[in-house]
């Protein structure tokens, strides 16, 4: 296998033409190969020059795990085209924003079960609606096959290959700009530390409008293994899932922590039911070593547990550590974050900047995405090119989670601000409380993150109202504004919020009333 590529495009076709007759997705009734998914791929970039999109723009894609969807992102990046996936089910008014600040021209969906959705969010944002079906897709010449390779060949490595939204301090999502060369180390680093070939298959449990889902799509497909997509209906049916996850015959599992956590509880997650998986790799949040213990006692002669760390800014995964018998001779905490993946550079620094035991992690190299896509104060505020002598003009991340480092390894400690990781998702509690102060009889509102057990939160907000209203009509109403995973699950109405002697609203005193 050729050992450089420059952009995705030139990579996934080489693994296409080294797998042409395997399989790429696998589905129930049937599989996709390689060969079917570069046919599609190429239709797709041909739709997309028909409707007039060139390199450097950007495409919205309603993505629910449809053969078409993923030949579609692969489309985009062929052409230097960004894409951003969308969570079809979410507010209009929250997508709606993601659309602006994306400034996508197209939005593709693949399930004709949320055509009015889209076709509002459409008319909301002004962009072309398309339906994604196999009827759609036009003949592709000899003349434009040797046209999209040139158009490929210009891609260059900085050029941004998929935005990622998450959720932002001032009410609107950040929009992270990762680009070829980013996902391109990304892949050679998954696929070592790994050891991925093309018997693997991936469970594909993340929705793709979720950063945990960068690595089954990256590390699987453009490794030569395959994909079993999971749809969102089998996420809330334990048995079921597992029972599917099993008969797809899947050796790579990566999910959020706590949907192990619900499938341990049910007693749904056994290694008679998942024999082929040969990886539990889980991140997006903490799994507490109490609770990781079941599973570790579980599979562990079975399958390696790998605990991943890594923000959305810096392309998904930034370390791995495989756990083993020692972790759990103390069973406080969360297991260690363990070393940086090879190609990241790092500092810990202190409230004064300098280098240190404990403090902010910061992560430096070619990794670290371009930054927030058309917000450049928000970019400038967490990406930084540095300018010592030592690391002359490389990009550095400032990530907000504290760490401190022991024996050479990285161990998570708390975050520095009000983001917090709840469900996998990371949240700006921030943007909960603008969503909250737009529903009319709410003066004002704080959103704490509540830790009830070890394993698990709720988010509880606070909401300063003159009259009397009901809370639960204010959470329907916040329901129309924000995700499911981002409604707090109590509202508590106050006349008035607490302050502190500075006068700002006591976030600790409110905290503190939900432990009495």
């Amino acid at each position: 296998m050729n050992t450089y590529h420059y952009n995705l495009g030139n990579c996934f076709e080489e693994i296409a033409s080294a797998c042409f007759q395997r399989p790429a997705l696998r589905y129930p009734e049937q599989a996709i190969t390689y060969a079917d998914l570069y046919s599609r791929a190429e239709s797709l970039a041909a739709l997309l020059l028909n409707h007039g999109c060139r390199r450097g723009d950007v495409i919205a894609i309603g993505h629910n795990k449809r053969p078409l969807s993923y030949a579609l992102m692969i489309a985009a990046l062929r052409l230097g085209i960004a894409y951003v996936n969308i969570d079809v089910a979410s507010p209009v008014a929250r997508t709606s924003s993601i659309l602006q600040v994306s400034g996508a021209s197209l939005l593709f969906y693949d399930d004709p079960s949320y055509e009015g959705k889209m076709e509002e969010l459409a008319s909301l944002h002004g962009c072309i609606l398309v339906l994604l079906r196999d009827d759609l897709l036009p003949a592709v010449s000899s003349s434009e096959r040797e046209e999209q390779q040139r158009l490929m060949r210009l891609v260059d490595g900085a050029s941004i290959a998929y935005i990622m939204f998450t959720s932002g301090s001032t009410g609107i999502p950040k929009g992270v700009a990762v680009t070829h060369q980013n996902v391109l180390h990304f892949i050679a680093w998954g696929r070592d530390c790994f050891s991925i070939t093309d018997r693997d298959n991936f469970a594909n449990l993340s929705p793709m409008y979720f950063d945990n889902s960068v690595f089954d799509f990256y590390v699987g497909l453009f490794s030569g293994a395959s994909l079993s997509p999971v749809y969102r209906e089998l996420l809330t049916s334990p048995y079921e899932l597992v029972s599917y996850v099993g008969k797809m015959e899947c050796s790579i599992w990566f999910s959020v922590p706590s949907l192990l956590i619900y499938l341990m509880a049910m007693k749904a997650m056994t290694p008679a039911a998942l024999p082929c998986l040969r990886a539990i790799v889980f991140g997006g949040e903490g799994y507490p070593k109490a609770e990781l213990k079941k599973l570790y006692a579980l599979f562990s002669g079975q399958a390696n547990l790998i605990n991943v760390y890594g923000p959305t800014e810096c392309t998904c995964i930034c370390s791995a550590y495989q756990l083993t018998d020692q972790d759990f001779m103390d069973l406080a905490g969360l297991p260690p974050l363990g070393r940086l993946n090879a190609n990241f550079e790092y500092r810990i620094v202190d409230d004064q900047d300098r280098d240190s035991e404990s403090g902010e992690l910061c992560l430096i190299g070619p990794n670290v995405a371009a930054g927030y896509f058309n917000d450049l104060e928000r970019t400038s505020a967490s990406f930084h090119t540095l300018t010592d002598p030592g690391r002359f003009m490389k990009r550095m991340y400032r990530t907000g989670d504290l760490v401190r480092e022991s024996e050479g390894k990285l161990h998570f400690i708390c975050r520095k601000d009000n983001q917090i990781k709840h469900m996998g998702y990371r949240i700006e509690l921030e943007e909960i409380e603008h969503a909250l102060v737009k529903l009319s009889p709410v003066n004002q509102a704080v959103v704490v993150y509540h830790r009830t057990h070890a394993a698990y939160g709720k988010l509880i907000g606070f909401v300063a109202c003159p009259e009397t209203v009901d809370e639960k009509s204010l959470l329907v109403d916040l329901a129309e504004l924000l995700p499911d995973y981002m409604v707090p699950s109590k509202l508590i109405v106050m006349p008035r919020l607490p302050k502190n002697p500075n006068g700002k609203v006591d976030r600790q005193q409110l905290r503190a009333s939900l432990e009495r």
